[in-house]
């Protein structure tokens, strides 16, 4: 199976329009799964982020090649373009709520850091405190009813809801991340561009300076003020990029660890297995027969 045969939908399952249909989509996780004997198979989504909170049951899923277990007050938010799919135990219940990421763009502009938190996967047990998992929920009971109406100002109403479901994710995600407090808008814009950089050099292996040079500073202030948005180094970025890359090639295609390699920069495909046991905790042969 090759990666780029990794189908991508809008919803799942659906053939793709040349829009996605509502500001946002939601539904309840039983109402696609059931039908499907509880089993979601690898996909992704081109443009559209996806949020979800289980109520009830749980099971697996895997994220660009890693598992991860859901479990009742699990929340889940999955970036465009990441490859995922779902094992779910029978009667499991929740919501899942879908949104192109058109109807979020005027919410990262006007906060650049919240693009970054939501620009990758995060999943948790639960939210910061089992208050906000309630208010989660009620907000996503809300957009469901609104989602179901045919009322006066419905897409307005619907794009309103995404938009506070996204917030939610992403004070979640950052609250894991952020050390001290949060970030002004100075050090999130500069951790924005740095990501957004990284996301389209990352297989180049260029070094930190070149990235801290290309976006005017220094590589000790670039690894600095990650630390402080994220939690983590610069270099653990670029690092972490590679990672997801070389999971989704060992889970979703049948390509030699050597081609990975190469296809990811590495010269040396020795080098590339070193690499990736000292942060999987494994070899590359070992993760692709334990997936």
């Amino acid at each position: 199976m090759a990666l780029a045969s990794v189908p991508a939908y809008w919803l799942y399952d659906e053939p793709r329009d040349q829009r996605f249909p509502d500001a946002l989509h939601i539904e309840r996780i039983s109402a696609r799964s059931a039908p499907r004997d509880w089993r979601i198979e690898p996909h992704r989504h081109q443009d559209m982020a996806q949020f979800f909170l289980i109520a009830s049951g749980g099971g697996l899923v895997r994220i660009d090649g890693a598992a991860h277990r859901l479990s009742p007050g699990t929340v889940m938010l999955l970036p465009p373009l990441a490859i995922h799919e779902f094992r779910f135990e029978p009667g499991t219940e929740g919501f899942v709520v879908s949104v192109a990421m058109s109807t979020l763009t005027p919410l990262i502009e006007a906060e650049p850091a919240l693009g970054a938190a939501l620009g990758e996967p995060f999943v948790a047990a639960r939210g910061p405190k089992e208050q906000s998992i309630a208010e989660l929920a009620t907000a996503m009971e809300g957009a469901l009813a609104e989602f179901g109406r045919n009322r006066g100002g419905r897409e307005l109403a619907l794009a309103a809801h995404a938009r506070l479901i996204a917030i939610w994710f992403a004070r979640a995600a950052r609250s894991h991340a952020v050390a001290n407090g949060g970030a002004s808008d100075a050090r999130a814009a500069l951790v924005r561009r740095f990501v957004e950089r990284v996301e389209s050099h990352f297989h180049t292996h260029e070094p930190l300076a070149a990235y801290a040079s290309a976006l005017g500073v220094t590589g000790p202030h670039l690894t600095r003020i990650c630390r402080e948005v994220l939690g983590h180094s610069a270099m653990r970025v670029i690092q972490g990029r590679l990672m997801i890359e070389a999971r989704r090639d060992l889970v979703y295609t049948r390509s030699p660890v050597s081609q990975i390699a190469f296809r990811l920069g590495f010269s040396d495909p020795a080098y590339f297995s070193r690499f990736f046991a000292a942060r999987a905790g494994m070899s590359p042969s070992e993760y692709r027969a334990a997936g």
